[in-house]
């Protein structure tokens, strides 16, 4: 096995690491790259392409809401829909917020976790892990969704966990 490198040791001092060589440590390496480099928009279209989901999103979560910090959208990727407010409780978003841990459902009108969530029959399928700021607090998520039941292939989930500190060195700047 690999042994844990260093992804990168931001102005915390505390290092973020992963697994050398693995799909994981490549993903959010790349992504660091580009959000550094090309912003937050572009930096959500890198990890959309790696699915077939339609949004790739970043959520501040602030009881009672939600608001969108940023959003790729597939279908319009010329567009940045970042800023709309929500109520938290009526987004698959509360889940990991409220769980801290990562969600997942590939078509959740045939889940029955979901039976009396509120957009069950709208986005039908979420791909979410909780971010946490560097002092272990909880801030948000970073996830994928769509209209229509999609699979996550692959690591993707591992992907999506892997980038989640680098989201939260990148917000404390």
């Amino acid at each position: 096995m690999e042994p844990l490198r260093e992804l990168a040791r931001p102005e915390s001092g505390i290092p973020i690491t992963t697994r050398a060589g693995s799909a994981r440590f490549t993903c959010a390496a790349q992504f660091a790259q580009l959000l550094h480099e090309r912003g937050l928009h572009d930096a959500l279209g890198f990890l959309n392409e790696r699915t077939r989901y339609r949004f790739t999103g970043l959520y501040r979560a602030d009881p009672p809401l939600l608001r969108n910090v940023g959003l790729f959208d597939r279908e319009n990727p010329d567009i940045d829909p970042s800023g709309a407010v929500t109520k938290l409780d009526e987004t698959y978003c509360s889940i990991p917020c409220s769980t801290s841990r990562p969600f997942i459902t590939v078509d959740a009108a045939n889940d029955d976790r979901l039976v009396a969530h509120t957009v069950r029959d709208s986005v039908l399928c979420y791909a979410g892990v909780p971010i946490r700021l560097t002092t272990g607090q909880p801030w948000g998520t970073l996830c994928h969704f769509d209209l229509r039941p999609r699979l996550l292939v692959g690591d993707e989930l591992g992907a999506l966990t892997s980038v989640a500190p680098v989201l939260a060195e990148w917000i404390a700047k």
